[in-house]
């Protein structure tokens, strides 16, 4: 079966956060080996693309082409991966920009038991419209490398080094480019039928590029503990997500918290399945201009194979971002609420896919500015060669 790419419909994330998502992957249980050449198309319309009571409308053109190699020799296997986007607006054209994303992997095997593991991401998409009005790139670089003992045993130990950096295209905004960098160790249990639970510590830095140009200092130091899982706790349903405590040392970035991200998955029959995803998180202070002090989300989805080629999906989500309050006074509470009434991805063949999606959105804020509804329809097609 041949690999595919498409330019992915909105998911159901926060309102208000970015609504252009990247190219990806279709993931497949068995990728073909050798040189893919890949295209997408997506077009957007947003009735609130200035994310405001007074609502502004915009359509957005994404065309994206690119080209992935995988390849397989003993017990190494090699993927990459890379493409360009083009990003059109028909409203505003002093948005348009061009950008480039791309993965890059390397698996070795080299017992039952002990195995290396180094990957590379890349995403670069247009920051949404609440954060920032002007035109600006947010581009973030995850590297991973780490060394596995113990794979096909009861009990395994993973020891390896992280690293994040956020950069931004607008010189503005340049003062927000970091790199963040950590190691870890972990202890991971098996349990039966592919279920494990893992005890892991971190311990990191995030320095900030261009700290002199902040008006306090951002830098930090850290630690984290976590706890992550995936457990099947029925033959229908499955548990997974991570749990962790951490505390931050640094100028502003002084304080500890604690940060949770669970799906509970249920197969309801044997074409629906049922997610229930609650996350939550304490940002440092710098990973943006829009700044809570804390994120809670609740997210219903509902995923129904209708055919072998076509796959609807529908849901909902929840969420509050509390903000500093002014002067001591009681933090401000925004909420937002997200509808998917339709999500449909539909194979006419190996070589190309089709997805659409409907999004309302609706945030409540007690800055009038802040306080707007719309919503988001979205198509795209996805060829490979």
């Amino acid at each position: 079966m041949k690999k595919v790419v498409w330019i992915s419909l909105v998911s159901l994330t926060t309102a208000g956060s970015s609504v252009i998502p990247s190219l990806a992957l279709a993931q497949a249980q068995q990728p073909d080996e050798g040189i893919r050449l890949l295209a997408g198309a997506q077009y957007q319309s947003d009735s609130n693309f200035s994310r405001t009571a007074n609502a502004e409308e915009e359509q957005i053109l994404r065309a994206g082409l690119g080209v992935g190699y995988s390849k397989s020799i003993s017990a190494q296997r090699i993927a990459l991966r890379f493409s360009a986007n083009q990003y059109r607006y028909n409203e505003r054209d002093y948005l348009d920009e061009n950008s480039w994303e791309g993965t890059a992997s390397w698996r070795s095997q080299f017992t039952n038991s002990v195995s290396t593991l180094i990957n590379y991401q890349r995403e670069e998409t247009p920051v949404d419209q609440l954060e920032f009005t002007g035109r600006d790139l947010v581009a973030r670089e995850n590297t991973n490398a780490q060394l596995s003992l113990g794979d096909n045993r009861w009990l395994g130990i993973i020891v390896g080094a992280h690293q994040l950096q956020q950069r931004h295209s607008n010189e503005e905004r340049r003062y927000l480019n970091f790199k963040d960098q950590d190691f870890f160790a972990e202890v991971r249990y098996k349990g039966a039928s592919s279920s494990w639970v893992s005890l892991r510590y971190r311990d990191g830095e995030r320095n900030y590029e261009l700290f002199e140009l902040q008006p306090t200092n951002l830098n930090f130091d850290y630690t984290q503990w976590e706890v992550e899982t995936a457990w099947k706790l029925t033959p229908k349903t499955e548990l997974s997500g991570v749990a962790g405590y951490f505390t931050r040392e640094g100028e502003s970035n002084n304080n500890e918290g604690a940060l949770a991200s669970m799906k509970l998955t249920w197969q309801t029959s044997p074409k629906l399945a049922t997610e229930i995803t609650y996350s939550f998180s304490q940002p440092a202070l710098g990973e943006s201009t829009d700044a809570p002090n804390e994120i809670a989300s609740t997210i219903l989805m509902f995923r129904w194979q209708w055919s072998s080629k076509v796959n609807v999906t529908a849901g909902g989500s929840y969420s509050e971002l509390e903000y500093p309050g002014a002067d001591d006074i009681l933090p401000r509470i925004e909420r937002n609420i997200s509808a998917t009434p339709l999500a449909m991805e539909w194979l006419f063949s190996d070589s190309l896919r089709f997805r659409f999606s409907a999004q309302w959105i609706e945030r409540h804020s007690p800055i009038f500015i802040r306080d707007y509804d719309g919503y988001i329809l979205t198509g795209g097609l996805a060829l490979a060669f």
